[in-house]
């Protein structure tokens, strides 16, 4: 595997994915395609936070949209999607800064990310001009200070993409909204309540009560099979509600899981350790991390090789990004 063109490939893709993302959520960029589907907020956002950090425009428009749309947004999911320190890290960082210029008692940031020996670059290749960001500096970031670019807009609630933000305005920004996102865009006849709280990142005992509460104002139902309870949600019922054809709700997908996934290999392709290391090394790694990966890839439904060796490694891994990648890339789309 050419690890070096591998990362520099995968990089690129998942910025022109994030860019027309963005682009049809609010921030100032015009996009390629027009996304069927309903984006969850905080799975990309973390997802963004490390994509681009190879594009510092994004970086600091992704910024500018937090700091004017931080009301529809959960702070408790955007902890909850983090998967390791480097997102932690990030994501602490992105509160202080956002708290230092809008404060507010939930954007406090969480603490206890003590720098290490040195600061951390934000962005690859690339060093701090002028004064460090202090909130930065707190999480073991450098980059220079910034303020925002004033140019984000809301989300065009219009749009399938921003189903989500439509939800909350209804329902709030907490479970309820989730959960009915994600039973309204999945083809499942009933969902259990370990699927819906892994696939809204709440703890299942908090979304088996807002599940009960739903259940009992007759938003949805839950029948009990095999002692589990499992629910549906009328999709007829909810699109009249919403102005739009059953066929017209925007579909699921396990952002949580695939971003994450994503994310994490665009780590492990950039990871300094592994920049000299043999091939036999650099097919070792790959094989340990898609062994790591697996419960997400499955829970997604994203296929693997149960018995890849080293040596196949590297193409599974490969053929893990295409399965995630390419769908999304064909379904946008075309604008206009």
């Amino acid at each position: 595997m050419g690890l070096t063109s591998f990362s520099a490939t995968l990089s690129a893709r998942l910025l022109d994915f994030a860019w027309d993302e963005w682009a049809q959520m609010g921030i100032s960029a015009v996009p390629a395609r027009r996304s069927p589907w309903a984006q969850d907020p905080e799975a990309l956002i973390l997802f963004t936070l490390q994509v681009a950090r190879a594009d510092p425009r994004l970086f600091d428009e992704l910024l500018d949209w937090m700091l004017m749309n931080e009301g529809h947004l959960s702070i408790r999911r955007l902890r909850a999607v983090c998967v390791d320190d480097a997102d932690r890290a990030l994501l602490a960082a992105t509160i202080g800064w956002l708290a230092r210029r809008q404060p507010r008692a939930r954007l406090k940031p969480s603490g206890g990310l003590a720098p290490a020996e040195g600061l951390e670059p934000v962005f690859a290749g690339s060093v701090a001009l002028g004064e460090p960001d202090a909130d930065f500096a707190a999480a073991g970031l450098l980059r220079s200070y910034t303020e925002r670019s004033g140019k984000s807009g809301p989300p065009d609630l219009s749009l399938p993409i921003n189903f989500a933000f439509r939800l909350r305005d209804i329902l709030g920004v907490g479970i309820r909204s989730e959960v009915v996102r994600v039973l309204l865009g999945t083809h499942a006849d009933r969902v259990t309540t370990a699927a819906l709280a892994r696939s809204s990142v709440y703890a299942k005992r908090n979304v088996h009560d807002a599940l009960t509460d739903l259940a009992a104002a007759d938003v949805l139902s839950a029948v009990t099979i095999s002692g589990e309870q499992r629910y549906s949600i009328d999709r007829v019922r909810w699109a009249a509600l919403l102005g739009l054809d059953p066929h017209e709700l925007p579909a699921h997908h396990e952002w949580p899981a695939l971003l994450g996934v994503l994310r994490t290999i665009l780590r492990w392709s950039q990871d300094p350790a592994l920049r000299d290391a043999s091939d036999y090394l650099v097919e070792s790694s790959a094989r340990q991390l898609l062994e790591r990966l697996r419960p997400e890839l499955a829970f997604a439904g994203v296929p693997t090789n149960l018995r890849v060796r080293a040596q196949d490694a590297a193409p599974a891994l490969e053929a893990v990004i295409e399965d995630i990648l390419a769908p999304l890339e064909r379904a946008g789309a075309p604008r206009g």
